[in-house]
């Protein structure tokens, strides 16, 4: 019997060997399994990462895009203002050019103006000298000559200041 108890206990040993193995096998397997279930949600994370990834290149793409069309507008613009720079720049010597030569003919017309108005007082000085040598004992009194003479000079500036500032395209007041 002891034989019978023996084998007996080394059967009851070989399945407990066989269970214990079975439920390791189990325990492993389902580790595995739960790691295969890990694997596959960091798998589909990473699916959800690349998409949105690749959501994100469009986007960076289509604000590339709009970058670069702002910078080609803007050089544009600033090759117009540049342009824009020049052409002032050109008005401003014809301007300037223009100003020069109207203030030649500004001095050449004040200087006829003088010389008509000097030959004019000469002209009227020696009517009234040969007017005065014609009257015996009278003459052409001081105060008349002074006020002829502010006369001529009153019509010369009536006559000068409404067409220098026509020129100089100023009004007065």
């Amino acid at each position: 019997m002891d034989t019978f108890i023996d084998k007996l206990a080394q059967k009851r040993n070989a399945q407990e060997m066989i269970r214990a193995n079975s439920a390791a096998e189990a325990a492993k397997m389902a580790q595995m399994q739960n790691q295969l279930k890990a694997y596959d949600e960091v798998m589909q994370e990473i699916r959800r990462v690349n998409l949105k990834t690749s959501e994100n290149v469009e986007s960076v793409q289509k604000v590339l895009s709009e970058c670069m069309e702002k910078l080609d507008t803007l050089e544009a613009e600033k090759k117009d203002a540049e342009n824009v720079e020049q052409e002032l720049a050109a008005v401003k010597a014809l301007l300037e050019e223009r100003i020069s030569q109207s203030e030649d003919f500004m001095h050449k017309e004040n200087v006829k103006v003088y010389r008509n108005v000097q030959a004019a007082f000469t002209e009227e000085l020696t009517k009234q000298t040969e007017q005065a040598k014609a009257v015996k004992g009278g003459g052409t009194p001081l105060w008349l000559s002074i006020v002829i003479l502010v006369g001529v000079i009153a019509d010369i500036a009536v006559t000068l200041i409404p067409f220098i500032l026509q020129l100089t395209n100023s009004k007065p007041f």
